[in-house]
């Protein structure tokens, strides 16, 4: 076995029993960190360490079983309740916040929105982007549903997200602005 493949199994032993341990936590921001991809994508070379091969295993079974019965909705949620936002697919998808967005206000007491209230009020001076995906989340839920404008504007999205409008960064500033734009749409259509 090569040295190599040595450090190879010691870090997927690790993994396996960090994810053995605390399933619950661990498996959604694994798979928001596109785990499953990497685990398929070592578990396609020839490896020749048993062990290394009943970790992967082990490993991708647990995976497996998480996302077989994950919908989109699921995989946002998850993200969302990691507390770190990633340009992951349902961001950009119309037919997802035109299926989705009243679930995400209503489902278990508007938990959803509020942790993106929680995600935008922190400063993210190390990774902007996430303020941007926040307020993309934001626009497109005003969008998919503009009678529930006012649930958003008690958690204090809409100020937070006007406030963001004068950020530094480009892309935040983008964002916020299109999402200011949809409350804007709809204020004007009354």
């Amino acid at each position: 076995m090569s040295p190599k493949e040595k450090t190879t199994r010691l870090l997927v032993a690790t993994l396996n029993n960090l994810i053995s341990a605390n399933k619950d936590l661990l498996i959604p921001i694994a798979t928001t960190a596109k785990l499953p991809a990497l685990i398929g994508n070592l578990g396609g070379r020839h490896l020749t360490d048993p062990d290394l091969q009943d970790d992967l295993k082990s490993v991708d079974d647990m995976l497996t079983e998480y996302t077989k019965d994950q919908t989109t909705f699921d995989e946002y949620a998850s993200e969302v309740k990691s507390g770190r936002l990633l340009w992951s697919p349902p961001h950009r998808n119309p037919t997802f916040w035109r299926e989705n967005a009243r679930r995400i206000l209503e489902d278990n007491k508007g938990e959803l929105p509020k942790k993106l209230a929680e995600i935008m009020g922190k400063s993210w001076d190390g990774d902007k982007k996430v303020l941007a995906i926040a307020c993309n989340d934001v626009g497109n839920l005003v969008k998919a549903v503009p009678e529930k404008r006012s649930q958003l504007e008690k958690l204090g999205l809409k100020a937070r997200t006007m406030e963001l409008m004068s950020e530094s960064d480009e892309s935040v500033r983008w964002e916020s602005l299109r999402a200011v734009g949809e409350w804007l749409r709809y204020n004007s259509a009354k």
